[in-house]
């Protein structure tokens, strides 16, 4: 068969530029970049060295510094191979490599320094992109010295592609730091954990060298002596600072942290130190040059902190993951000329994503002085508080090294009257935060509660405040809730992947995006369930964007947040008036989804009747027994009472799209239970119910009067548990007790049991449910003239297996 490249070709470049991101940059050869011009001109296949060379396609983006390569085979049969003629993957490595780090140095000084940053890909593609079955595509990168295949087997768009290699730059990182921070933990082990990371960030300054200015401990201090290198560290850093515009008081709370350097005897007798300056100098501080968001010296800290076997997360420190930071400043309409503000900067991970949003505006402006407009960015339009010393130091390194080094970072507390000063001076318009989690602070050392950090951040911004925290301060301390809605507008609230903080913490947390000082007035809220964030879990490495998935979910959201009526589903996303009271969380608003609802959640909880009914009939629940029954034993009872030995029967079938949504309280009397302190009773026959998620909910059996009669429904404040009692008991204040007025049987009490434990994912994270709460529960259930089919419900449990041993 005749070759058709030319055809494959057109075909090609209409896909790409009609169904992908990619606009007008597509090229059919003939690139007129001087630079990749320069390079490919030597690049001909026929290896004379003499002649020009270009791939298939070019794809080229000056502004984002991204460059495509494609070479195209019309036929599958020519996709893998070695001749760089005849098979796409040889022939699209085969352009690749002139553009690897010993090739560009054989180039002119503008090419090599103009194509220094770029991210270049090559895409070998083979066949019909019109048939999903005969096409394939493999897809190879440049990293420093080599050509990599990056496992991609399809088209990615503009975006993915960047997204891409910022993943493999953070990847890069978090290796680096955590080979290094192991090296170097290693040699401190001697030294209090707490004293590491500051002994780090002090080092890191003393290497700091800026625009070649000579640094003569740089230069020096690998033939230094121990005690050299250690009078020199106090004297370097001082002029570093100075010459970068940080006050002598700084400083001076620096070098008062690092005051134990001079009697440590590990330090000063041995050549640490030095070896600590070299392993910086090659593997750390070069990581910088990346000019990501990424907060290395955040990473450091967390990397020591683990090391020495303290989660940050005790001292009520939890560091904000990078991609959480960026995706900070693209949540708002932020404008050139915005003060970022952090009022508890930690390591100053928020100010770098700030920063770099604000050089990315400039950048990509028209304006003639972008230079300076960039250095102003850097001077004057960033803005930090941070209470602890250690965070304090470990921040000024963290934004020298950004060169940053007039930041306006303040070793303040927040809610001191020098910070009240600050504000009033500075003027900030947008706050970003993760404030300390009080919950997870020390009783002998208090903090201020996370919604105070918030209002306070809200009253000191004039544009926008985004916050992230945990779940439950969007749903407690009405008062101050209540009071932020009169002087400032929620705009959305974004629950996070439980997983977000770990390994350092195991902390349920969500988003609140705000308009300051524009009264709230009942407008409609977004809220959203970020489920799934892409990141996975590993050993080493933390949650890590392995899968490349983050960029999907992060403009899903945006996209949903930007047109919320459109995807308002009421259960992932719901979009509505929020007034004085509410809870701005999403759980309190969202339906519950019935759409995973099947015969094994009715199963499970018939099974967890039986089991429970036989160890009531045992009284193996009784306290006064040493032990549980062990399993074998219990199997063999379920053995002999026939529950193995049911016969098939047809169940009745499900048809949950037809059910409709009612009012609980139009079928139940609903009470509250009562406080029944232990001295009051002893080992009787009547359960006492509590919000235990076992046994029925039965804590003990006492000898008091029974309060409430059978057949009724126990719903606890914890997880929204519900059981069916079917004899009669008493209640703690912890239950809401379900009185039908109806006549129920144990067949219908245990559909509703199972109906209503589908809230269970809405009462969690510290949201408990009272009786007021459960007095507003709406439930989908079958329906016969508008009205719940109990019939149905009865017969429904009826044909399931383990029903007959109810």
């Amino acid at each position: 068969m005749a070759k058709n490249e030319a055809q494959t070709d057109i075909d090609l470049f209409n896909y790409l530029t009609n169904d992908k991101v990619f606009a007008e940059n597509w090229k059919t050869k003939k690139i007129i970049n001087t630079h990749i011009v320069e390079v490919l001109s030597t690049a001909t296949k026929s290896n004379t060295g003499n002649n020009r060379g270009e791939p298939d396609l070019i794809y080229f983006n000056e502004n984002k510094k991204i460059l495509i390569l494609i070479e195209n085979k019309d036929q599958i049969k020519d996709h893998s191979g070695n001749n760089i003629k005849n098979n796409a993957t040889a022939g699209i490595k085969h352009y690749l490599k002139f553009f690897l780090q010993d090739k560009l140095r054989t180039k002119s000084q503008p090419t090599q320094k103009y194509l220094a940053d770029f991210r270049i890909i090559g895409i070998a593609f083979s066949g019909n992109i019109a048939d999903e079955h005969n096409h394939l595509i493999d897809t190879f990168i440049i990293q420093g010295d080599k050509v990599k295949d990056i496992s991609i087997k399809e088209f990615q768009n503009e975006g993915d592609y960047i997204s891409l290699f910022e993943n493999l730059d953070l990847e890069l990182i978090a290796n680096n730091i955590s080979k290094s921070s192991g090296k170097i933990n290693r040699m401190l082990r001697n030294i209090d954990s707490q004293k590491r990371p500051v002994l780090l960030s002090a080092l890191m300054v003393c290497l700091y060298e800026k625009d070649n200015v000579r640094n003569d401990f740089k230069s020096n201090y690998q033939n230094y002596q121990t005690s050299t290198i250690i009078n020199n560290i106090p004297t370097t850093i001082n002029s570093i600072l100075i010459a970068e515009g940080i006050s002598q008081d700084k400083i001076n709370v620096l070098n008062n942290e690092l005051s134990f350097i001079k009697t440590d005897n590990d330090l000063n007798n041995s050549d640490i130190l030095s070896e600590i300056l070299e392993e910086l100098e090659n593997n750390v501080i070069p990581l910088f040059n990346k000019k990501t968001s990424y907060d290395i010296i955040g990473k450091f800290y967390e990397e020591f902190l683990r090391y020495a076997g303290i989660a940050n997360v005790k001292k009520g420190i939890v560091l904000t993951p990078n991609h959480i930071t960026t995706l900070f400043t693209q949540l708002i309409p932020i404008k050139a000329n915005d003060k970022i503000f952090d009022a508890c900067c930690g390591t100053g991970a928020f100010l770098i994503s700030g920063m770099n949003a604000l050089i990315n505006i400039i950048s990509r402006s028209d304006v003639a002085d972008k230079t300076s407009r960039i250095n102003n960015i850097k001077q004057n339009q960033l803005l930090g508080f941070e209470k602890s010393n250690t965070m304090y130091s470990l921040a000024i390194s963290n934004m020298i090294f950004r060169g940053d080094g007039k930041s306006k970072i303040h070793n303040i507390d927040f809610f001191s009257n020098e910070a009240v000063s600050i504000l009033e001076t500075e003027k900030p318009t947008i706050g970003f935060m993760n404030p300390p989690y009080g919950g997870l602070d020390s009783s002998k050392n208090p903090t201020k509660k996370e919604i105070q950090f918030l209002e306070k951040m809200l009253d000191s911004v004039s544009r926008y405040g985004v916050i992230i925290a945990p779940q439950s301060v969007f749903f407690k301390d009405d008062i101050v809730r209540n009071r932020i809605l009169t002087k400032h507008t929620l705009k959305a609230i974004i629950n996070m992947p439980k997983e977000l903080f770990q390994p350092n913490a195991a902390t349920h947390t969500a988003i609140g995006i705000f308009e300051t000082h524009l009264p709230h007035n009942n407008k409609a809220v977004i809220f959203y369930d970020l489920k799934d964030d892409g990141f996975v879990l590993s050993k080493n490495k933390g949650r890590t964007d392995i899968y490349n998935n983050w960029n999907a979910a992060r403009n899903d959201l945006k996209e949903k947040l930007n047109t919320p009526t459109q995807y308002n589903d009421n259960v992932n996303l719901v979009y509505k008036q929020i007034h004085s009271g509410d809870k701005w969380i999403l759980q309190a608003h969202q339906e519950t989804d019935y759409s995973n609802l099947n015969n094994q959640a009715f199963i499970k909880d018939i099974k967890e009747r039986v089991v429970f009914n036989i160890k009531t009939t045992l009284s193996i629940l009784d306290k006064k027994l040493d032990k549980e029954l062990d399993a074998i034993s219990m199997m063999e009872i379920l053995n002999n009472n026939g529950i193995f030995h049911e016969k098939e029967r047809d169940i009745v079938a499900l048809d949950v799209g037809n059910w409709i949504f009612f009012d609980l309280i139009d079928f139940f009397d609903m009470y509250a239970g009562k406080y029944y302190p232990k001295d009051t009773f002893v080992d009787g026959d009547v359960p006492l119910v509590s919000a235990s998620d076992t046994n029925n909910g039965i804590m003990s059996w006492t000898n008091l009067e029974p309060v409430f009669s059978k057949n009724r429904l126990t719903i606890g404040k914890i997880g929204a548990t519900t059981y069916y009692q079917s004899t009669d008991f008493v209640a703690s204040t912890d239950v809401t007790i379900l009185n039908p007025n109806f006549n129920i049987n144990k067949f219908v009490g245990l559909f509703l049991v199972t109906i209503i434990n589908q809230e269970n994912t809405k009462w969690s994270y510290g949201r408990q449910i009272r009786l007021g709460d459960s007095q507003s529960l709406r439930v989908k259930l079958p329906t016969k003239n508008n009205q719940p089919d109990w019939q149905f419900m009865e017969d429904y449990i009826k044909s399931l297996p383990y029903s007959k041993s109810l």
